[in-house]
């Protein structure tokens, strides 16, 4: 049970962080084009693999409590803990500075957020394929 948590918060990991960089990178392009200034401080990596990382423990909270409330309540719960974790940790590492710039990284939170749902159905679906073929080969082989 232990790999299967250590797997779900490296998973989420990686898809956060690659839906952030992704996004962050075609802003970077817009910006250029348009003929605006784009850059990131040192620490702005390093902070945002950081907090795809307390990110996923949320999602493996979610995955464990999938009894009791219903689907609607949890996933709204998930998606207010995660927004207030990205908040104040933008506020700390200064990724806004004022409302406009807020909103900016919250629209980008939910287009991230979407990005992971669909990853992680796209995940669970590959490895449900795995298992049957390899329940497939199983009877076969019997």
């Amino acid at each position: 049970m232990e790999m299967k948590k250590s797997k779900i918060i490296f998973e989420q990991t990686l898809m956060i962080s690659t839906g952030i960089f992704f996004m962050i990178g075609l802003g970077g392009v817009i910006t250029h084009f348009t003929g605006g200034e784009f850059g990131l401080e040192w620490y702005h990596p390093i902070s945002i693999i950081l907090i795809s990382f307390l990110c996923s423990f949320p999602t493996l909270l979610l995955k464990e409590s999938e009894g009791g409330r219903s689907s609607a309540l949890r996933i709204l719960l998930h998606f207010l803990s995660l927004l207030a974790i990205v908040s104040l940790a933008g506020l700390i590492f200064k990724w806004y500075s004022g409302f406009m710039s807020y909103l900016s990284l919250a629209m980008t939170f939910v287009i991230v957020y979407v990005f992971v749902w669909i990853g992680s159905m796209w995940m669970g679906k590959v490895d449900e394929n795995k298992i049957n073929k390899a329940l497939e080969n199983f009877h076969d082989e019997e």
